[in-house]
């Protein structure tokens, strides 16, 4: 039986195939159980797709639905603000098109199994939890000045960076984030654009004290992602046995090369810094952070260049944070300025999937594959930019269950 068969539609699968027009794509339960003309026998309903591209969810590789404050961060909102504000966001990214994401720190992961549970109709979500920062390190939020940390995390609730030091204090935290249900372990080994003392360019952990984080997440079957802007981070970062090297600003042919080898990934996160940019005054952006934020964006570009020319595996992220973290499919548009339409949306859906060890789960549309799909107005690889409209996200769709049909084309069979 046949839960459900979406007809008639141009076909975007991602599996570096071109878009395939009147193609119809049967679900049963939670996966895809049939694609191609005339896929799917007695459906329960039918959606007609007619004039639409069908494509895998968006996938977000970066995200930060904890950061809710008008700072970005956990901030000192009244807890009940806290949690409404978060939910909002969750529910907001699913509506937007996206099914799966990985929060690179500041959500607890109970967040992620209310969803599971089906208590908050969001994307499926990978939580690293609270990051870990060497004191001084990007993730240390205190002004020079201060002794006193900002309020720490509230277990099930919030997840602030922990600031920790030497081997054993790292093992530590590793394993902490891990019980308390990390998927992977986030760890800073650059410097900031906006952290209050630390240098841009400064080194941040040890060798040994990033190996720790990565013993820790192997012996639980998992991996660590590194905050690092600049190649020597980036260098560092992979020699220790970092997968997932995140920002890549200012990268150097031997650090990309060494991505490569490392069989690593690069996250790009583009959408933050144009949001910045955009009105550094309402961000409350000081001198010195809109100085290393320009200096960052002059060249992101050649970092992306450089990543094309030397096979780097590119996933996206888009870094947001705040009240409203709306609209977080511009971060497509804001990469096709540097590779085609069609890389950032594999980057967005097929190297994600790889990157978060679910290729064989999520990522492109393919039977015996969870059935994330979206219904787009338009084509995407000529106007990419329909990705970053919701309103042109017509239908949204999570492991079989639909969860947005704005033109209401879901009828009975």
């Amino acid at each position: 039986m046949t839960d459900l068969v979406i007809r008639n539609a141009e076909l975007l699968d991602c599996t570096g195939n071109d878009p395939r027009a009147g193609v119809d794509v049967a679900v049963s339960g939670s996966l895809i159980s049939g694609v191609g003309p005339g896929a799917g026998s007695s459906p329960d309903r039918v959606i007609d797709a007619s004039g639409l591209t069908l494509m895998p969810g968006l996938t977000d590789a970066h995200v930060h639905m904890g950061l809710v404050s008008s700072a970005g961060d956990i901030g000192d909102l009244p807890w009940i603000d806290y949690v409404f504000a978060v939910r909002r966001v969750i529910e907001n990214t699913l509506q937007e098109g996206f099914t799966t994401v990985r929060d690179a720190g500041g959500l607890d992961p109970r967040w992620a199994r209310l969803v599971e549970q089906g208590v908050i109709a969001g994307p499926r979500i990978l939580p690293s939890g609270s990051v870990l920062s060497q004191t001084g390190g990007h993730g240390d939020l205190r002004p020079a000045h201060h002794i006193e940390h900002p309020r720490g995390s509230i277990p099930g609730l919030s997840a602030t960076p922990e600031v920790v030091d030497g081997v054993d204090e790292v093992r530590r935290a590793a394993r902490e984030q891990l019980r308390k249900g990390a998927t992977q372990v986030k760890v800073f080994s650059s410097g900031g654009v906006l952290s209050p003392t630390d240098p841009f360019d400064s080194l941040q952990f040890s060798y040994e004290e990033l190996r720790a984080a990565v013993e820790a997440a192997a012996d639980w079957h998992t991996y660590v992602l590194a905050h690092c802007h600049t190649s020597d981070a980036i260098r560092r970062a992979l020699s220790a046995g970092i997968r997932s090297i995140e920002h890549a600003s200012l990268l150097d042919e031997d650090a990309a090369r060494r991505i490569v080898d490392s069989d690593a990934f690069a996250v790009v996160t583009l959408a933050v810094k144009y949001d910045l940019l955009e009105d550094p005054e309402k961000a409350g952006l000081t001198p010195s952070q809109l100085t290393k934020l320009r200096a960052v964006e002059s060249e992101v570009g050649r970092s992306i260049e450089i990543m094309g020319e030397t096979g780097v595996k590119v996933g996206s992220g888009s870094d947001i944070v705040g009240p409203l973290q709306d609209r977080r499919g511009r971060e497509l548009p804001n990469k096709a300025k540097f590779m085609s339409p069609k890389e950032a949306i594999a980057a967005a859906t097929a190297v994600n999937a790889e990157l978060f060890y679910m290729e064989d789960q999520i990522g492109a549309v393919e039977e015996g594959k969870e059935a994330d799909l979206i219904l787009v107005e338009g084509r995407p690889l000529d106007e990419i930019e329909v990705l970053a409209d919701p309103d042109r996200i017509l239908a949204v769709i999570k492991g079989g269950r639909i969860y947005k049909d704005t033109q209401g084309r879901t009828l009975p069979a």
